[in-house]
C-alpha cells in the first residue's frame, strides 16, 4: 500500500505545482523537468493531469488510510 501511496501523492503533488505554476506564469513542465533531474527524486510519476485512477492506487490510497485509522495513527498526507 505505502509504494502505490506514495505515487499518487507523487502525481496529486505535481497536480498542485501546477496550480501555482499556472497562478505566477511559470511552465509547470519545465519545474518538472527540474525536479525530475534531481537523483533523490527521478522523474517518474511527476506528470500533472486529471488525478490518479486505475485499480490500485485508489485503492491502495484507501487501505493505507483506513490501517492507519485502525491504529490511531491518522496518515494525513494520503488523506
Amino acid at each position: 500500500y505505502v509504494a502505490n501511496t506514495m505515487l499518487a501523492m507523487r502525481i496529486s503533488f505535481m497536480n498542485e505545482v501546477a496550480g501555482l505554476c499556472e497562478k505566477v506564469g511559470a511552465d509547470v513542465h519545465s519545474v518538472r523537468r527540474g525536479v525530475g533531474r534531481d537523483d533523490r527524486i527521478g522523474s517518474k510519476f511527476l506528470y500533472s493531469g486529471p488525478g490518479y485512477g486505475g485499480s490500485c492506487f485508489p485503492k491502495d490510497v484507501s487501505a493505507l488510510v483506513h490501517t492507519g485509522r485502525e491504529n490511531d495513527v491518522e496518515i494525513e498526507l494520503a488523506v
